[in-house]
């Protein structure tokens, strides 16, 4: 899949996770306020809401999600452009969720996607109707 991902101001939060998904059923996106960042147990933002009602950091240029890119990458791009906590996850073959550290991180999203699926990791179960 060659498809880029774009996100900017006017997208809204459930649909970059749906596409997002769609894309790599075995990771997962979360993005937080940046004061979520060191909590233990993180609150969402409202995926109801657009990429502007929920920025901290106002820029004119959009986050364009590849399937080559680097998770770290990734959730540096998402804080850099939007002022937001980004990680990507997943869900074991066991139930854990668990957020992406250390080798996952230096893996591009098509990797860590593959690696997932040869894992038995769980496909996410994030799905909604989007309108």
């Amino acid at each position: 899949m060659a498809r880029e991902l774009s996100m900017n101001g006017n997208t809204k939060l459930k649909t970059i996770l749906q596409e997002f998904t769609d894309r790599f059923p075995f990771i997962r996106l979360s993005i937080y306020a940046s004061t979520e960042r060191e909590k233990s147990s993180k609150v969402p933002l409202d995926f109801e809401k657009t990429i502007a009602e929920v920025r901290e950091v106002k820029s004119s240029e959009p986050a364009i999600i590849r399937g080559g890119q680097k998770v770290r990458n990734l959730e540096k791009m998402i804080n850099d452009v939007f002022g937001l906590y980004c990680q990507v996850a997943y869900t074991d073959k066991n139930g854990n969720n668990t957020y992406t550290t250390g080798n996952l991180d230096e893996m591009s999203l098509r990797e860590l996607n593959a690696h997932g699926e040869e894992n038995g990791w769980q496909k996410d179960k994030w799905h909604i109707s989007i309108k």
